[in-house]
């Protein structure tokens, strides 16, 4: 016997069945947007409504519902009463299990289970079921992870320190959105580096510092845009060059020396070329976009050999089919609204931190697990709806265990009902957030004050004022920017000396912060070529339009090459 919901069917198949594309009013900053025919093809092939939110608010609300930016607290374990290292600010809601014991199978979330009320709405009673189950201090899978306390979101890290969505790491620190790399400092968005400090949007190099958007490079200072380059230092659009000096050529011999009277370990030298560079980098060409030429029918920022793509950002390679996403990993197909996804995530919609998964609906935190709806923190699991902290579970709803036909007779009433109502369709709103907006990415692209954010209802925090790694260590650095203390660590010290570079006068997560703001956003603007004039579109904002060149990719690869 086939099990399906056939009246939730019923009414979704009335909405979308002659929905065409038009212009809706978003229900939160009320601007109008255009729904796509493709993205109601979409739509109706991922079972879903047409959403209440527009891209750039649903992108938000997803973005505020993780922790991802690097802020530790101690809190107490639920299980214990012991102080344990957490993402979690001490004044949250939430139950934390110390990570190990949250992975271990002494407990289940299915301890919480209920029965589901249809007197009360869907998000309600999800709500107290997310606070009465216990979730990992940190969000991340335990195993794999090698004294590397403060990281989030690490896969295969080992002797990592401040690193957050990352894989295959060895003796990095102070990293965001990295793989592959090892003995590094300092970096966002790069991948398969090694012995490399302060680098933004970089690949392949070795002993390479204060790059952005350089490839193949080795030993390596101040470059932008430079490929296939050795020993270059304060150069732009480079490609296949060695010895060069703020773009001039030498000979080996002269670079050398040029270099060698170069002492960047003192901080006056290092900050006046680093002045230098930013003169430079403000009168030297962008080009609108990084693109592959391997791209095929794609629109968005930073897309690798992908297919049919519309307002993705920042994907590994092999992603096909998916629409409005952010960070996604290679095998991610048929999806949309998306952030952290992959690998190998396909037909989901409005799903953060999602791995090795197909068919996911409003979910955080999945791995290994099929055809789940409105789940946090479930992992192996199967044919669930609003669940909590489950692992290798299958038919349950509110982490309650149905036989099949059950399962699918509630699942129907639930979903039609939640349809009905306007609440099937949805991510979870951010006043359920696990984590305050201020302590979550939403932060550094929807930047908000305080009376902002708790004015829409959402959460906010202040921060402890001295940080929990702090105390009792009298030789803390205080910050030239917040003022607030921070501290070095043993193999942090001894990347400086090994690479002649001074002290770091701001927090790791200040200096977080300024790589954050030197990344173009996960957002186009229209613009035109400063060069031909013709239309296009870009991720640099519109005051940066006004204050850089920024061409076309034709113009671009006629002046660079």
């Amino acid at each position: 016997m086939l099990f399906t919901t056939p009246n939730f069917d019923k009414a979704l198949g009335g909405i979308l069945e002659n929905f065409i594309p038009q212009k809706v009013r978003c229900q939160q900053c009320r601007i109008r947007f255009e729904i796509f025919k493709e993205d109601i093809a979409l739509y109706k092939k991922l079972l879903v409504p047409p959403p209440k939110l527009c891209p750039e608010c649903r992108k938000q609300r997803r973005f505020g519902f993780y922790n991802t930016v690097l802020k530790f607290y101690k809190k107490q374990d639920a299980r214990t009463g012991q102080e344990i290292i957490s993402t979690f600010h001490p004044e949250s809601r939430h139950k934390i299990y110390d990570l190990k014991y949250w992975w271990s199978d002494q407990w289940g979330g299915e301890d919480c289970a209920r029965e589901y009320d249809f007197s009360k709405s869907f998000f309600n009673q999800f709500d107290n079921l997310n606070l009465s189950v216990p979730h990992p201090a940190i969000t991340h899978y335990w195993k794999g992870v090698i004294n590397s306390p403060y990281t989030i979101a690490g896969v295969n890290l080992k002797n990592c320190y401040l690193v957050s969505v990352a894989a295959r790491l060895e003796n990095v620190h102070y990293a965001y959105w990295v793989g592959a790399s090892k003995d590094c400092l300092d970096l966002l968005n790069t991948s398969h580096c090694e012995n490399c400090y302060e680098l933004i949007d970089c690949y392949a190099s070795y002993n390479c510092h204060f790059c952005h958007g350089s490839e193949e490079c080795v030993d390596g200072y101040f470059l932008y845009d430079c490929r296939n380059c050795q020993s270059c230092f304060g150069c732009t659009h480079l490609r296949h060059k060695s010895y060069c000096f703020f773009n001039k050529q030498y000979s080996k011999k002269e670079y050398l020396e040029k270099i060698r009277e170069i002492n960047l370990g003192d901080r006056n030298i290092l900050e006046r070329y680093k002045k230098r560079f930013e003169d430079l980098l403000k009168k030297t060409v962008r080009q609108n976009l990084y693109f592959d030429s391997r791209n095929i029918n794609c629109v968005g920022d930073q897309l690798w050999h992908s297919k049919n793509c519309y307002q993705v950002f920042r994907n590994d390679y092999g992603v096909e089919n998916v629409r409005y996403g952010v960070d996604l990993v290679s095998g991610t197909k048929d999806c949309m609204d998306l952030w952290d996804v992959g690998p190998n995530v396909s037909l989901s919609y409005e799903a953060v931190e999602a791995v090795n998964s197909s068919n996911l609906k409003f979910v955080f935190f999945v791995r290994e697990s099929l055809n789940l709806e409105y789940c946090i923190a479930c992992h192996n699991c199967q044919y669930c709806f609003g669940c909590v902290g489950l692992r290798g579970k299958k038919y349950h709803i509110f982490n309650k265990k149905y036989s099949k036909e059950e399962y699918w007779k509630l699942l129907d009433k639930i979903k039609t009902k939640m349809l009905k109502e306007g609440e099937y369709g949805e991510f979870f709103p951010l006043s359920m957030s696990l984590y305050p907006y201020n302590n979550t990415y939403a932060m550094i692209e929807f930047p908000l004050k305080k009376c902002e954010v708790l004015k829409n209802g959402w959460q906010w925090y202040n921060e402890p004022k001295i940080p929990i790694d702090l105390v009792d260590i009298p030789e803390a650095i205080v910050c030239e920017i917040t003022g607030k203390p921070f501290r070095l660590i043993e193999p942090e010290l001894d990347f400086y000396r090994k690479h002649n570079l001074p002290v770091p006068t701001k927090s790791p997560y200040q200096r977080m912060l300024e790589r954050f703001q030197k990344r173009n956003p996960s957002k186009l603007w229209k613009a035109k070529c400063d060069k031909c004039g013709e239309e296009m579109q870009t991720s640099y904002p519109p005051f940066q339009q006004k204050e850089l060149k920024i061409y076309c990719k034709r113009c671009y690869n006629k002046e660079v090459g």
